[in-house]
């Protein structure tokens, strides 16, 4: 079946992930959707997946650690396994601040519903390395 976003939950899960980095004084500095915040840049590929540079639906800066912080919202509607989710991911993930070194922080934010699902996909997927840099958030608005 292919994939068929449902723009409208995609940015609901968008502006809840905005509200918790508000909550945890992250600096935005990108947002897709969002009054008052630019649009996200596109983040260089080093030659994952399609090939193509990606843009998070989030991307903020943690003044207190010196990291960036990448935010990803997925419905689970047939989006977590992808070539282009899995090839966000993977620039996503990839992604270092040149002045620290420190790998950004991916927080990707699913239905609570989907969370066991998303973890799945994330062992399967993403090599071991890189799991303690990212953060999966329950949506508190949609379950399903």
């Amino acid at each position: 079946m292919p994939f068929r976003p449902d723009v409208e939950k995609h940015q609901k899960l968008i502006e809840e992930l905005v509200d918790i980095f508000r909550q945890q004084d992250y600096k935005l500095i990108g947002a897709d959707g969002i009054t008052g915040v630019p649009r996200v840049k596109k983040l260089h590929n080093d030659g994952y997946g399609d090939q193509e540079n990606k843009s998070p639906d989030v991307y903020a800066y943690d003044e207190q650690r010196k990291r960036f912080i990448i935010g990803e919202a997925k419905t689970g509607d047939g989006d977590f396994e992808t070539e282009h989710s899995l090839t966000e991911y993977n620039v996503f993930l990839d992604q270092f601040d040149t002045a620290t070194g420190l790998q950004a922080l991916l927080y990707v934010i699913v239905p609570s519903s989907k969370v066991p699902e998303f973890n799945m996909l994330i062992t399967h997927y993403i090599h071991r390395d890189y799991w303690q840099s990212i953060v999966l958030v329950s949506s508190k608005k949609f379950v399903g």
